[in-house]
């Protein structure tokens, strides 16, 4: 009896904690759509980039020339919760990110929510010189 009594509390608790969990919202909607244009004289669109911890994100990265580019943002990526990367409307999903390569002309969409505050840096590998961006995590 005591055993029946225990797994009724633990099905009901589990039941209630599964209901919460649902009701709080999903964090993947509602994304803001954040570009970055990879220009063909090898500069950003934007160095700057503000975001939220546990706010939805779609960076959109563009690469607008036919150099080949490597898009690095280890930090950012690895204090992410990465959920899907977009390429000509197919859906990829993934559990991590190490960069984006690009070797033509084309946009890499990244459905993220990050989890951790800080400054992270974003760069192209080999132009860092010229191709440095930052993005703030509050």
């Amino acid at each position: 009896m005591k055993l029946a009594r225990t797994l009724a509390l633990a099905s009901m608790v589990a039941v209630g904690v599964a209901g919460s969990a649902g009701a709080a919202g999903n964090l993947t909607t509602g994304a803001v759509v954040i570009k970055i244009d990879m220009t063909p004289d090898k500069k950003f669109s934007t160095t700057a980039i503000e975001m939220e911890t546990g706010k939805a994100y779609n960076l959109d990265i563009t690469q607008r020339g036919t150099t080949e580019m490597q898009f690095h943002a280890p930090d950012l990526f690895g204090n992410s919760y990465i959920y899907q990367v977009v390429v000509d409307g197919k859906e990829i999903k993934t559990n991590g990110v190490r960069f984006l390569e690009f070797d033509e002309a084309g946009t890499i969409r990244l459905n993220m929510v990050p989890i951790r505050v800080g400054s992270f840096k974003y760069y192209v590998l080999g132009q860092e010189g010229t191709m440095t961006g930052t993005v703030t995590v509050k």
